[in-house]
């Protein structure tokens, strides 16, 4: 499945990956495989927002059975 990176994550390891979340029942359970897949952006997960299907979600929520996009969304700043 894809998963896109934004911003400084996407420079660290590109702006599209793929991932398989086999096993994964909860957005926590896919937050760490991401952490594990991509060690180099470990330290900035845990201040990112992870969007699934286009749809903004918590660690606690439970993941849809079919999973198009995963996308991870650092926090911004404006000026």
């Amino acid at each position: 499945m894809k998963i896109k990176f934004f911003a400084h994550l996407a420079l660290k390891v590109g702006e599209e990956s793929q991932i398989n979340p086999v096993g994964c029942k909860i957005v926590g359970d896919l937050r760490d495989l991401i952490s594990s897949e991509f060690p180099e952006i470990a330290l900035d997960l845990p201040n990112c927002m992870l969007a699934v299907n286009m749809e903004f979600k918590q660690d606690e929520d439970h993941l849809p059975e079919t999973i198009e996009e995963i996308a991870v969304i650092p926090p911004v700043s404006g000026g």
